[in-house]
């Protein structure tokens, strides 16, 4: 099975809203910068943001973007709080952790998903109820999923808390560090369920191991600040123009991604070469399916409530970081 990292494809709803890149009377920068971005993955989360490059959406407003990937969000994050990127793409709650470290302080410019990309799948053979609800069918179940503070975890404890379950006692948490410990552990019957996203899910119903999914947390959360594209706030205020670049350029990127399908099918398929055809429809189907993108890029206070009462639950987030600390809209 193909690794994947721990945001993965994501798709979602909207419209690309005013401005746009045709709405540029010339490039929004007077010549052309080199702009470093780091992620935690090269994960089809990103999908948008690798569409505005490959199609030269960035050139267009004098941005030669260049991705880094770093294998961790908190790494990702630590490039731009050194100065070694200009941005990073990738889960906001960083912005909240680097905060509350006394970090440099950071800014969520624009959203590329809302929505949370993880399902909960029951082993072949584990007898599910469609009409009940989720915490009627985990309880007295062994379910795999993440190591405690990773994000398919955080959000198993608070679905728990907010159906009164207690995960100590009404169902089991196997936590699993690596995604083929969790497919061995329902491939082997030690595990009843798994927290997977695709192509696992794809791949786990092909060989039998799992069924379709029962949950699905895009549906059972809302909205979830999941991706976005994260700014230094001095760069912010020291060059504003290039904040509504990066703006401009990745709006026009989901637009594409929201209204021609085959060619984004197209650029996903040259953007991760690897990976089999199959599995690539797989991702893309299920995002569509699931609303995980977010077409406009908005950044609603809601999700950011979401995740952070998710990552407080978790005792990943300790204190509290208001919206306004982690995000910035007035570009959209």
């Amino acid at each position: 099975m193909v690794k994947f990292n721990r945001r993965q494809i994501l798709a979602g709803a909207a419209g690309l809203g005013a401005i746009g890149l045709t709405g540029l009377a010339r490039p929004a920068l007077a010549q052309s910068k080199t702009f470093i971005v780091t992620e935690p993955g090269h994960s089809a989360d990103s999908l948008p943001f690798y569409v505005g490059i490959r199609k030269g959406y960035f050139k267009d407003v004098g941005l030669d973007v260049q991705v880094v990937t770093t294998e961790g969000g908190g790494k990702a994050m630590s490039a731009v709080q050194s100065g070694n990127a200009n941005a990073y793409i990738g889960g906001p709650e960083h912005i909240a952790f680097a905060n509350v470290k006394g970090g440099k302080p950071v800014r969520a410019i624009i959203a590329l998903s809302n929505r949370a990309n993880s399902f909960v799948s029951a082993r072949t053979g584990v007898e599910v109820d469609p009409s009940k609800s989720f915490a009627d069918n985990i309880k007295g179940k062994k379910i795999a999923v993440g190591t405690r503070g990773s994000t398919d975890n955080s959000i198993l404890l608070y679905l728990a808390k907010r159906d009164g379950l207690d995960p100590r006692k009404d169902f089991v948490m196997l936590e699993i560090a690596n995604d083929a410990g969790r497919v061995a552990a329902m491939k082997n019957g030690e595990a009843d369920m798994a927290v997977v996203f695709e192509p696992f899910i794809a791949q786990g119903v092909k060989a039998g191991i799992w069924q379709e999914p029962f949950a699905s947390m895009p549906k059972e959360l809302g909205l979830f600040a999941w991706t976005t594209v994260n700014l230094p706030q001095s760069l912010i205020q020291s060059d504003p123009e290039l904040a509504k670049a990066v703006v401009a350029a990745t709006k026009k990127s989901l637009d594409l991604v929201f209204n021609n399908d085959a060619e984004m099918r197209a650029i996903a398929a040259e953007e991760f070469p690897t990976l089999p055809k199959d599995d690539l429809d797989a991702i893309l189907t299920r995002a569509r399916a699931n609303d995980m993108w977010q077409q406009d890029g908005a950044m609603p206070e809601e999700a950011w409530d979401k995740t952070k009462s998710i990552i407080t639950i978790s005792g990943v987030l300790k204190e509290d970081v208001p919206y306004k600390d982690v995000f910035d809209p007035e570009f959209l």
